[in-house]
């Protein structure tokens, strides 16, 4: 009678002992936790693995854009300097840097095209005037430079290894500083186009102009030249140009450049620079050319 009772103590017995012989059931929480985070971790891996097949991310380091494609000329408008005028026929205008050229990754230039200098779209870069430049594919109607819009890379005169960026201008109102505009050869094949002098410097007390008799003040690849006087202050005003020219006394000139040192360009004549330590030939008048130097008249 006793017999099946007493099984059935002894399992409940052992049962009871096995329970209370096993860890409770926080000892297991760090183990399940820690499972748990790595598969939220694999599951996460596996979605950004997803996302990245579906949309790969630039090499350049760029990153990607969803918006719908716009035209250039909604995103990146024409600079529009400030300039003389125009040249409507024109594909674009070099000077005014308006036109149809996409804005966003071209600039107007010129190019030879016809044995002429004609407006072109092309690269555009960001060298500014006076850097040292490359012109690529020169003398043809692909030309292109890495000079910024509105300057274009030339050889200071013909012969000259060392190009140069120059800013583009059809008057003198359109450089700065009021220095002159004038025609330089595009290529050596041909074409002509106006650009800025380079920066002119005022003699004086206060001055830091070079000295046209003497030379001195200019880097060795420079010559120093007298230009036309300061309208503000009165003073003279030199430049370190690139060359110089042949024109000698009375020959026509359009700037000092066209004229032998020592000269300079007077209402397009060359004429004898001088000062009161330099006297003109023969006793001659030094007419004022600015406070510190003159030309010569005759």
């Amino acid at each position: 009678m006793s017999g099946p009772n007493t099984s059935e103590g002894i399992r409940e017995s052992s049962v009871v002992e096995r329970a209370e012989s096993l860890p409770p059931v926080s000892a297991f929480w760090p183990s399940c936790f820690a499972a748990l985070l790595v598969l939220c971790g694999a599951c996460a891996q596996a979605n950004l693995v997803h996302v990245t097949d579906a949309a790969p991310e630039p090499r350049d380091g760029s990153t990607l854009d969803s918006s719908p494609p716009v035209e250039a000329s909604m995103t990146c408008p024409a600079p529009n300097r400030a300039c003389s005028g125009t040249v409507p026929t024109a594909t674009c205008d070099p000077v005014c840097q308006t036109g149809s050229c996409d804005w966003c990754s071209q600039k107007c230039t010129y190019a030879l095209d016809g044995g002429s200098a004609q407006p072109a779209c092309a690269s555009k870069k960001q060298k500014t005037p006076f850097q040292a430049c490359t012109v690529t594919f020169s003398g043809s109607p692909q030309q292109f430079d890495d000079c910024a819009p509105g300057s274009i890379c030339l050889a200071p005169t013909i012969g000259d290894q060392l190009t140069y960026c120059f800013g583009l201008c059809r008057l003198q109102a359109d450089c700065l500083s009021g220095v002159g505009c004038g025609q330089r050869t595009l290529s050596p094949a041909g074409g002509s186009v106006g650009v800025c002098d380079p920066p002119y410097d005022q003699c004086g007390v206060d001055g830091k102009c070079c000295d046209p008799l003497g030379g001195s003040g200019c880097d060795t690849s420079r010559v120093c030249l007298l230009v036309s006087p300061d309208g503000m202050s009165g003073h003279s005003r030199t430049v370190c140009e690139f060359a110089y020219g042949n024109g000698r006394n009375s020959s026509p000139c359009n700037s000092s450049r066209d004229c032998l040192l020592k000269n300079t360009c007077v209402k397009g004549l060359c004429k004898q620079v001088c000062n009161s330590t330099n006297p003109c030939p023969d006793n001659g008048t030094c007419a004022p050319f600015g406070s510190e130097y003159g030309y010569c008249p005759n």
